[in-house]
């Protein structure tokens, strides 16, 4: 009879929290988009095509197998980190060798106990780096992917990486992002600023060709820019144009981050996140969780800076030394919730 009675008990229990949850109506969804420059994610194989090949066992770097394997590792290790309980749904990569690098990341890893696919095209960079993607193609929906060159006839010697573009479905909305990786600044703070100019008004005039078709279109805009939020180029993304874009504030969790990179003893954000009015109404089928760009910053992600104090990135080399760590740079990251 007890028993009877528990039964009768436990039911009534779980029709009510049923109803609770009814009440509430329909639980929201996050999907979690990265951008990581992984520093000089290299294979350690000799390629008779580039110029470049110091990343091998022969070259300045003594690049093996070992260390390459252990980089694979970390960046598998640092991205579940960034995930939690849920797998990412989309990741950009920076400073990637090529194709091979995110197939074996894939592969070689447990990631290949989940669904994930790979969206990357061979750039022109003298050195042979690239972005690359990999989303989860049970969270995101890949309806069309293209690479956008940066080019000018003014200088035909000029190459660098290109701005990889994807569409895709997240619960059943349109999202529209862009992966970056801006001209470097070894050239020079002035001689690269036009470089960054360029690949700003050459991915702005990609961005007001989709608000010209949709003025709501979720754009999301991510990457390494090598230029920080109050520089003329991330300006000009912002102010001109039909579709201005609304750079994300930046929070972490470790005060002594200042930046998302160290040079000597100066924090820089040149990793970054910008997005269209649309992600950041949360009345929006899909919108920016807290309208914020989360710096990934755990602690093995990071070591004393002996020489300007505080903490440093954990790099994988510091010139020509092989230091052990994993990128100069921190990951960062945006939850986009759906209401659907």
């Amino acid at each position: 009879m007890r028993i009877v009675s528990l039964l009768i008990f436990l039911s009534i229990v779980f029709k009510i929290s049923v109803c609770q949850e009814s009440v509430k109506g329909p639980v929201s969804q996050s999907n979690r988009i990265v951008f990581y420059n992984v520093e000089n994610f290299f294979d350690p194989y000799f390629d008779s095509t580039r110029v470049y090949n110091e990343f091998t066992p022969e070259g300045d770097l003594h690049w093996n197998y070992k260390k390459y394997q252990k980089k694979r590792k970390d960046i598998y290790k640092t991205l579940t980190a960034i995930a939690g309980w849920k797998p990412l749904t989309v990741i950009g990569l920076a400073e990637i060798e090529n194709f091979l690098v995110l197939y074996e990341l894939l592969e070689k890893t447990p990631f290949k106990n989940e669904n994930y696919k790979i969206v990357h095209f061979e750039s022109d960079d003298f050195r042979g780096i690239d972005l690359g993607v990999i989303y989860h193609a049970d969270l995101f929906e890949l309806l069309n992917s293209f690479r956008i060159r940066i080019k000018t006839s003014e200088d035909t010697s000029f190459k660098t990486r290109d701005i990889i573009y994807m569409k895709g479905i997240i619960q059943s909305d349109t999202l529209h992002l862009f992966y970056n990786h801006w001209t470097s600044r070894y050239r020079g703070l002035l001689e690269s600023k036009k470089y960054r100019m360029l690949a700003a008004q050459i991915l702005k005039s990609k961005i007001d060709s989709i608000c010209y078709l949709n003025p709501e279109a979720n754009i999301l805009v991510m990457g390494d820019f090598n230029d920080n939020p109050t520089d003329e180029s991330i300006r000009y993304l912002m102010n001109n144009g039909n579709c201005y874009l609304k750079q994300l504030e930046f929070t972490n969790g470790n005060k002594d981050v200042k930046g998302t990179l160290k040079y000597q003893a100066n924090w820089s954000y040149f990793d970054q996140t910008l997005v269209s009015e649309s992600l950041i109404k949360e009345e929006n089928n899909l919108f920016i969780k807290d309208n914020k760009t989360y710096i990934f910053d755990s602690k093995f992600l990071l070591e004393a800076d002996k020489k300007y104090l505080g903490l440093k990135p954990f790099r994988t080399n510091i010139g020509f030394k092989y230091n052990g760590g994993i990128s100069d740079h921190l990951p960062i990251y945006v939850d986009i919730i759906s209401n659907k």
